[in-house]
């Protein structure tokens, strides 16, 4: 592939008119070391971007030139569009026109007389632009005045003074001007000023060419920026858009309050018939009430929590002015139309099996209850049923093709609000928390044992900001009852590696867990962003409370609950990526992750199910999944085992290119691995010391390929580890001992950070 990449950038050549070259690359380079110059801003200003490469070749163009003259042909035409790209010729038309915008951003940052240099080289009808800037001193604000004639406007805008952006002694800057008065009518929107938009505020601006310093007059024009108050607030909670001038609709007033002490808010509900919701359900959800004074911030907040309701697929919120018969007081009518959604969904899959070579199927139903109980609540259970034929070697058991069986049931409820027996009016208006549910039955009939899991919890989820996103959940079930065979057993009892012996007895996990999600992404726009979530989960404290009482039950130092003994451990992890684009759509992805659990009281280990792992198609590619680690140990027995370890840390950097249309490439990296805090015979050098960890991290490398289907992604990586720490020191670089079957293949869908 390579090879054909070369020869196909150097056969451009002889395509390209004579006279013309393609542009590849351009560069931006500051001439002075004293000024800061955003070059991220000053890319978004070129007109004419280069063809994307890679690596300097130019594929999708040779494509182009191959095929554009057999277009006529259908299959010829079908690889011009969906493989080929157009060349961008060198223009200094276009070169000029960045150079002018460029120069028209210096000015508006504050470098005035500033200008920039352009230089074009070619190579083999190759070119590459150079913009050069040479900034000037950049004028300074000195003072910062205010003209504005309406005094209640003045003095709503005082209460925000800590927040201006524009101060004097910055560099004048025309963008930061335009986010302050987009501060400052999000603040008066948020409080009464209906009308009021950023075409209201003007900047006067006086410069003193001399000491390269302005003075910066905020002007608010006129003396009747009113105030309007929500007169009353209209919900129509069955709107029907195509019947809405023949409806005859029936209007219901409906009050409540959060307290006793709280006022009492009105809502009209408008509806042709009796509708199939519960009033309450808006008590949350509408932010906008009588008396208050109109708030954008509010309108959105309301928005939000409207979107949360599944019971509704478009919601629409307009305002109306009425005559108040008093100046001073302006009045706003709400109006707030919902259009239903359907209530009842249903899905039947049936699909096949393949557990390392053991086939079988697995059929499965699910139901959706958008408005279980009038309230906009969404119910959703799900059953499945699957059957295997599992292998099990040297052992003779239960005889028949499909020798193992899975069965289980799962509800969840979620409600658009906050349940609990704390008044926490504030919390639940700001940040509009909805409250989950769930509960499940697992039962595995396998060859060796039976299994029976039993999950429960109760939780939340808000949005404390647009970037901010927690789920907490104060109680979290998981039982798990193992009924072995006899031979099982007897294996069982030969076990040394509690973790493993704890998958197949009888277990308690009830617990608190807590996630901190922030995410800046904006998807609207191609800005570096960064992702950082943090987990934490105990187990056990509560029911260690109750110990040497009769519900709790002292066996073998241990203590159990209803005959089963319960787990008791602290658990935390994070996870940390930074992306970053490129011009051309490439993108570099970084991530580092981190976690760690301690067992204590009422265990020696920390459940098998919380362990961690290394190895797989979203964490160390190189390796099978669960097959690396802990530490330096080496399974030199070939013992069919998972292996696990209570801290991990690891991190992944992967380059992000496309290829051909829908076709992406990626090259990447992973270096990681897993360890037991104490030391355990069943992972001879898994133990996590200082002093060699850092030995001890394992290290790949790949190739991947991804179709990007827009809903969908399919994923390809091809990995080979470069350093295996489960050899002698001598020998964990595997470069040059590397075989075929070394490297790992491994299948996912989406990305894998």
């Amino acid at each position: 592939m390579l090879v054909i990449f070369g020869l196909s950038s150097c056969a451009i050549r002889k395509y390209v008119p004579e006279g013309k070259s393609i542009l590849i690359d351009y560069q931006i380079v500051n001439d002075s070391t004293n000024f800061n110059i955003s070059k991220s801003e000053l890319t978004s200003h070129i007109v004419q971007k280069p063809n994307r490469n890679l690596f300097g070749w130019l594929p999708r163009v040779w494509v182009y030139y191959k095929t554009i003259k057999k277009t006529d042909k259908g299959f010829y035409r079908w690889i011009n569009t969906n493989f080929g790209v157009e060349p961008v010729y060198y223009s200094s038309v276009f070169t000029a026109d960045s150079k002018r915008q460029m120069e028209i951003y210096l000015e508006n940052t504050g470098f005035f007389k500033s200008t920039v240099e352009t230089s074009q080289t070619e190579k083999r009808k190759r070119s590459k632009v150079v913009y050069r800037i040479k900034p000037e001193t950049p004028y300074k604000i000195r003072e910062v005045n205010r003209k504005i004639y309406d005094s209640t406007v003045a003095q709503d805008i005082h209460y925000i003074d800590n927040e201006m952006l524009v101060r004097p002694g910055d560099n004048y800057d025309v963008f930061t001007m335009d986010k302050e008065r987009t501060l400052i009518t999000t603040h008066l929107r948020d409080n009464g000023y209906y009308y009021f938009t950023k075409d209201n505020i003007k900047y006067e601006v006086d410069t003193n060419l001399m000491a390269k310093q302005a003075d910066v007059t905020l002007r608010i024009n006129g003396d009747n920026h009113y105030k309007y108050k929500i007169n009353k607030v209209f919900i129509y909670p069955d709107f029907d858009v195509q019947n809405k001038n023949t409806m005859q609709n029936d209007t219901v007033a409906y009050t409540f309050s959060w307290s006793k002490n709280d006022p009492t808010h009105r809502f009209y509900f408008i509806s042709t018939r009796k509708p199939n919701v519960n009033f309450k359900t808006f008590n949350q959800v509408i932010q906008i009430h009588e008396g208050d004074y109109f708030s954008q911030k509010k309108v959105s907040q309301t928005y939000r929590a409207l979107g949360s309701l599944k019971l509704y697929n478009l919601s629409n919120i307009s305002f109306d002015t009425i005559a108040s018969g008093n100046d001073s007081v302006k009045l706003l009518n709400c109006i707030v139309t919902l259009q239903k959604d359907k209530i009842h969904y249903y899905n039947i899959q049936l699909e096949g099996t393949n557990s390392g070579g053991d086939l079988g199927t697995l059929g499965s139903f699910s139901y959706r209850n958008n408005n279980i109980f009038r309230g906009s609540e969404v119910f959703r259970i799900t059953f499945r049923y699957g059957f295997q034929a599992q292998r099990v070697e040297n052992f003779v058991v239960n005889e028949g093709l499909f020798n193992t069986q899975e069965f289980s049931a799962e509800a969840s409820i979620t409600f658009p609000r906050f349940l609990s027996p704390i008044n926490l009016h504030r919390f639940v208006s700001e940040y509009q928390p909805k409250t989950m549910i769930a509960t499940g039955y697992n039962m595995q009939i396998r060859p060796m044992y039976n299994r029976y899991i039993i999950t429960a919890s109760y939780g939340y989820n808000w949005m404390s900001t647009s970037t901010i996103e927690h789920y907490l959940t104060p109680i979290n079930l998981n039982a798990v009852k193992v009924l072995p065979s006899d031979i099982f057993e007897e294996l069982l009892s030969m076990e040394t590696n509690q973790r493993i012996k704890d998958q197949y007895t009888d277990h308690l996990i009830l617990g608190l867990n807590y996630s901190f999600i922030f995410n800046n992404q904006n998807v609207k726009k191609t800005n570096d962003f960064v992702y950082f979530k943090f987990d934490i989960e105990t187990s056990g404290n509560l029911l260690s409370l109750l110990n040497n009482t009769p519900i709790i039950k002292q066996t073998d130092n241990y203590h159990e609950i209803i005959g089963i003994r319960y787990a008791q451990y602290l658990k935390f992890q994070f996870d940390f990526r930074f992306y970053h684009y490129f011009r051309n759509k490439n993108m570099l992805a970084l991530r580092f992750a981190y976690g760690q659990g301690i067992a204590y009281g009422n265990s020696h280990d920390i459940p098998f199910e919380k362990s961690f792992y290394a190895g797989g198609t979203n964490g160390m590619r190189g390796w099978q999944f669960r097959t690396l680690g802990p530490g330096e140990f080496n399974n030199e027995w070939g013992v069919n085992m998972e292996h696990i370890g209570d801290l991990h840390i690891e991190s992944n950097i992967e380059y992000r290119f496309p290829l051909y249309g829908m076709v992406k490439g990626a090259l990447f990296s992973d270096i990681g691995n897993i360890w037991t805090l104490s030391d355990n015979e069943s992972f001879p050098g898994g133990q996590f010391k200082f002093n060699k960890f850092y030995k001890q991290m394992a290290l790949d490398a790949g190739f991947g390929i991804r179709v990007d289907f827009s809903f969908f992604l399919i994923r390809i990586d091809m990995a080979i580890p470069l350093y295996d720490p489960s050899y002698s020191e001598s020998e964990r670089w595997r470069a040059g001992k590397l075989q075929l079957q070394n490297i790992g293949w491994n299948f996912g869908i989406g990305y894998p950070f």
